[in-house]
């Protein structure tokens, strides 16, 4: 049974907003040249994604569910198009949108139901971009890193993968995945803000809060190589962005 982990972000809304990441630079190279098109960043969190969209001149509107969350997201970005629904459920009318992105968010989505939303709010041709942001799977000190984070005793944790997949002769195709390393410079104590933001550490007591980022910090301490290292001591943390593209298929 849920915890309903997913609807307690905004209980760290503000911390949200500070330790996650936002998408590197090099994500233009993934979604192109969208000045003038019309956007939809769906799961939009505090606005990280719809930031970056924002400075790369779309027009954009947001689904943000989460009050909380969506208040940070549009104190920050007045300008978007705030819409009140859910992934599931887009108040818009068909082919609304040339393309729909979302970043750290899709295994939140009830599926099919999601997927077929997304198919109906697109333009012909128009693209989805499901993303994940996140610490890179192919080092092993940020490996170490996940597996604080992913806690394989919690019964309640949401399976988390990285791409999206589509039904052959359903409403997508040319779906293609992709992966982009990035490096992202931190602090120790900006690391472990981080971690405090993460669905499983939300739904744990002061006590299971504090065991973890002891944990963050030891990891850390033992990656630079000095036990006695303060919260400032920057750590170059290698990333990655992944994901699926996709095309919506002619109507």
């Amino acid at each position: 049974m849920s915890d309903g982990r997913g609807r307690k972000f905004g209980t760290v809304a503000e911390s949200y907003d500070l330790y996650r990441a936002d998408p590197p630079e090099e994500t233009s190279a993934i979604v192109g040249d969208i000045a003038g098109l019309e956007v939809l960043d769906v799961g939009a969190g505090t606005g990280k994604l719809t930031r970056f969209l924002l400075g790369r001149g779309a027009r954009v509107s947001v689904i943000e569910p989460d009050d909380d969350m969506r208040r940070v997201l549009t104190r920050r970005s007045p300008e978007v198009n705030e819409l009140l629904g859910s992934a599931e459920d887009v108040p818009v009318a068909d082919a609304s949108f040339d393309a729909v992105l979302s970043s750290s968010a899709w295994h939140w989505f009830r599926q099919p139901e999601a997927t077929n939303e997304m198919a109906r709010v697109l333009r012909d041709d128009g693209s989805l971009y499901v993303l994940w942001n996140g610490f890179s799977r192919d080092v092993a000190w940020t490996e170490g890193l996940t597996k604080i984070r992913e806690r394989p005793e919690d019964v309640n944790k949401k399976p988390r993968g990285w791409n999206a997949t589509f039904d052959a002769d359903g409403a997508f195709v040319d779906v293609h995945d992709f992966s982009l390393g990035w490096t992202w410079s931190r602090t120790i104590d900006q690391v472990v803000g981080l971690f405090g933001t993460y669905s499983g550490a939300i739904i744990q007591g002061d006590e299971d809060k504090a065991k973890l980022d002891d944990r963050v910090r030891v990891l850390l301490r033992d990656y630079v190589g000095d036990p006695t290292a303060q919260g400032d001591v920057v750590v170059d943390v290698p990333m990655c962005l992944r994901g699926t593209i996709a095309r919506r298929r002619a109507r």
